[in-house]
């Protein structure tokens, strides 16, 4: 067997039978064809035909020598586990759920098997099985109850949720995200709060005591249902006006302001949310999106940027340097936009969105060098992205580097699903290519197969 083919995982060798789970001396990185046991060269060849397959991202071949796995041997669990993984790969979310419980029937509740089962419900929004199995995976190994909270909150077990978090803070200290679930679960229990209340009893209770803060959110979140924006804009000023202090009501008026055309009051209200402490990550964030998406971005204003460029100082967050590099994109900032992308890509090296904006702006930039090496690190967590491979050749017809060009874009084509444009996109590549090598009949080939494809789009 080629050593390419030892790839199966320590699952894997956990997952072939019930007797294996108790050897605990067979923990390795790496499974050798031996270590399958007593089954057929057939299976073997099969079975770790279906691992490459699946290392390269063509899971409909991977389920075919799995099938084929399974004729031979029915009860085995890691035939079931490989199958529904490789389903859940190809978003054939039922096959994936039938084939992992399968697995477990044979196996039992094993951890790796559990936290499958989870990611197939999570995929399909079934947030009450998902948070079923991540309960047995916490009782299992207690790292897992970090999801709970979040979990909890999707299905709208709030008092579960901050139960959760108060047990996690005990036990391991603050954390960020834990804190901004607590924050959005007491917004949402005041948002209950406030819908059994009247607007009646709300503007009675602001009368006789203007300083009572949680009467105004709760008003404003009334009006807000009704879309009432023009009471929103007076209670929130109300809300302004009496406490000073407090920098809940910029939050209301911010977005009012802007889509009134009153940018330079919106900007303000905008500069204090950036700049208070009431406010979590996640807020700021949206706050920010919001700017984007407005014509506010336009105008010069040293104050706002001073604050954006203070939260940007504050924060550890990659929602929160996306957001960033999308702001400086936006304002032709070129450099900080990468460099905030590249921040947000320290923190999560496998974001594929990040990856993407990085390795465009790079190749729009001319930085080819830096188009190869992030490409490059991509293709090893995302092998069959075929843009991915385009971008690559780009890179090196650039680099004036024909031969590695055409590897990578007749690799892209391998992988394309459907794809005419960024098809019709790699062809024009492997001409530029072939025009470096100084091959015209191959170059002219590849322009008609673009002309092929606009005729039959």
């Amino acid at each position: 067997m080629n050593k390419s083919l030892k790839i199966a995982s320590l699952l894997v060798l956990f997952l072939l039978g019930k007797s294996l789970f108790a050897q605990e001396e067979v923990f390795s990185d790496e499974v050798n064809v031996d270590d399958l046991g007593d089954v057929s060269d057939s299976f073997k060849d099969n079975f770790f035909n279906a691992l490459s397959a699946k290392a390269i991202g063509n899971h409909d071949k991977a389920i075919t020598f799995l099938e084929a796995c399974e004729k031979l041997e029915p009860e085995n669990g890691a035939v079931q586990y490989e199958l529904g993984k490789n389903y859940l790969m190809s978003d054939a979310f039922a096959k994936a759920e039938q084939k992992i419980k399968r697995a477990i029937e044979i196996a039992g509740e094993s951890e790796w098997l559990l936290e499958t089962l989870y990611d197939v419900h999570n995929k399909q929004n079934e947030y009450e099985k998902s948070l079923a199995v991540l309960q047995k995976l916490a009782v299992i190994n207690e790292n897992y109850e970090e999801l709970l909270p979040y979990q909890f909150y999707r299905v709208g077990k709030n008092e579960e949720a901050l139960a959760i978090i108060q047990k996690l803070d005990q036990r391991l200290g603050d954390d960020q995200r834990r804190s901004q679930i607590k924050r959005q679960i007491e917004a949402r229990l005041g948002a209950i709060e406030a819908r059994d209340e009247s607007i009646e009893d709300l503007e009675l209770a602001i009368k006789s005591n203007p300083k009572n803060e949680k009467s105004y959110i709760n008003l404003i979140y009334l009006y807000s249902k009704k879309n009432n924006t023009d009471k929103v804009q007076e209670i929130a000023e109300l809300l302004d006006k009496n406490l000073p202090d407090s920098d809940k009501a910029q939050l209301a008026l911010y977005k009012i302001y802007l889509e009134n055309g009153k940018t330079r009051k919106g900007i303000k209200s905008m500069q204090k949310v950036f700049e208070s402490n009431q406010f979590d990550t996640e807020t700021k964030i949206n706050v920010l999106n919001d700017f984007i998406q407005s014509e506010a971005t336009d105008v010069e204003d040293e104050e706002i940027q001073d604050a954006i460029d203070n939260f940007a100082e504050e924060i550890q967050d990659v929602k929160a340097f996306h957001a960033l590099g999308d702001y400086y994109l936006k304002k032709k900032d070129v450099s900080s936009a990468i460099s905030f992308y590249e921040k947000g890509l320290e923190i999560d090296d496998k974001n594929y969105e990040l990856i993407k904006k990085v390795a465009l702006l790079s190749i729009d930039t001319k930085d080819f060098k830096k188009t190869v090496e992030i490409t490059e690190k991509a293709l090893e967590v995302f092998p069959a992205q075929a843009l991915l491979y385009l971008l690559r050749g780009v890179a090196h017809n650039n680099l004036n580097e024909p031969d590695k060009a055409i590897d990578q874009l007749e690799t892209g084509l391998s992988f394309l699903l459907d794809q005419p444009n960024l098809e019709s996109d790699i062809y024009q590549q492997l001409a530029i290519s072939y025009d470096q090598k100084g091959d015209a009949t191959k170059a002219a080939k590849m322009r008609s197969n673009v002309k092929m494809l606009f005729k039959k789009s």
